[in-house]
């Protein structure tokens, strides 16, 4: 991949989650579809698939280093709580990986996230059930969630975020 094709491909990825913050019910190929350079940027729905969930786990890793500096009672609340601060900060990401959690692509992304959750809450890496023990916690923490209300309205099909978002303030 060439340097603009990789700085194309996050300008794409950037300005997708912010549709899908505003449109949580749109689908993954209607996003592709709806971001003026989006399949040229993403051969198919799953590569932007992994870039969305890698950009949410690179969230969920900060938000757990914030929460280690700023100290928590226990380290499942510290996991809990950092999963929860990165689904209301990416919740457009957050419904779109959430409907592709039984997708066999992104099986192995969606148990690094649990094992990650897992030891972030001191259950050792060792531990025969840690993905349970991740799973677990993220279930605690999608029930917490708290999102924030979206107006959804017709968005503009084509044209850049920023004509987008013209079109939201108007």
């Amino acid at each position: 991949m060439t340097w603009n094709a990789y700085n194309r491909r996050k300008e794409v990825l950037r300005e997708i989650l912010a549709i899908a913050d505003q449109r949580r019910d749109i689908s993954i190929t209607d996003l592709l579809d709806t971001v003026d350079g989006g399949r040229e940027a993403y051969a198919n729905e799953t590569e932007l698939l992994f870039d969305v969930q890698m950009t949410w786990f690179q969230r969920l890793s900060g938000q757990l280093d914030r929460q280690l500096v700023e100290g928590v009672d226990t380290p499942e609340i510290m996991a809990i709580t950092a999963w929860v601060n990165a689904a209301g900060a990416m919740p457009g990401a957050r419904a779109l990986l959430d409907a592709e959690l039984s997708n066999p692509a992104l099986e192995k992304a969606f148990a690094k996230e649990l094992t990650l959750l897992a030891a972030s809450a001191g259950v050792p890496s060792n531990h025969p059930d840690l993905n349970g023990h991740g799973k677990r916690l993220r279930d605690s923490a999608r029930e917490s969630v708290v999102y924030a209300d979206v107006i959804v309205e017709d968005v503009p099909q084509t044209g850049s975020l920023l004509n987008k978002l013209r079109f939201r303030a108007a």
